[in-house]
């Protein structure tokens, strides 16, 4: 499954993702390249497009660093969907806020809100409030690509109707 999203700020940014194999990468001319992914051997045990929420089971890269992510259990709440990331010496949290926004911040200052469109294309809404690295900015469109944009609300995601991987 590939998305290929016109940012206002970084251009055309492409985001692959390969279920099988549990892994995202990260392409565009402005940014560095990322890559999510499971840990070879491991096995898909969740639904989201990277196919896990054990932390031990993947690896980040961005450019030539690293960075660990705690996805959380992504069960009936929408802060379960909530995803952190230490990267670069500081905290990121990827945090769903509606079934079709999320939220993306650096040591608790938002600097960026994803938004999944009815016809399912995302669009990135950049604040000014902090500024960003590209680094930054490829580490969020790799979350987007592992568990997607938004979260379904509690009784959505405890029928088991979730709503779109993007």
């Amino acid at each position: 499954m590939d998305l290929v999203i016109g940012d206002p700020r970084h251009g055309r940014v492409e985001i692959s993702v390969d279920r099988e194999r549990g892994v995202v990468d990260v392409s565009s001319h402005s940014l560095p390249n990322a890559t999510m992914m499971r840990r070879e051997g491991s096995v898909a045990g969740d639904p989201s497009p990277i196919g896990t929420r054990d932390p031990r089971q993947i690896v980040l890269t961005v450019g030539d660093e690293s960075g660990r992510v705690v996805p959380g259990t992504g069960f009936a709440t929408r802060r379960s969907y909530r995803v952190g990331v230490e990267f670069r010496d500081a905290s990121y949290a990827f945090e769903p806020v509606s079934e079709s926004l999320t939220r993306f911040s650096r040591n608790g200052t938002e600097f960026a809100v994803f938004e999944r469109t009815p016809l399912g294309s995302i669009e990135a809404s950049w604040t000014s409030r902090a500024p960003l690295t590209p680094g930054e900015a490829a580490l969020g469109y790799s979350l987007i690509g592992a568990y997607g944009v938004g979260s379904p609300g509690m009784l959505k995601s405890i029928i088991g109707h979730g709503g779109s991987p993007f």
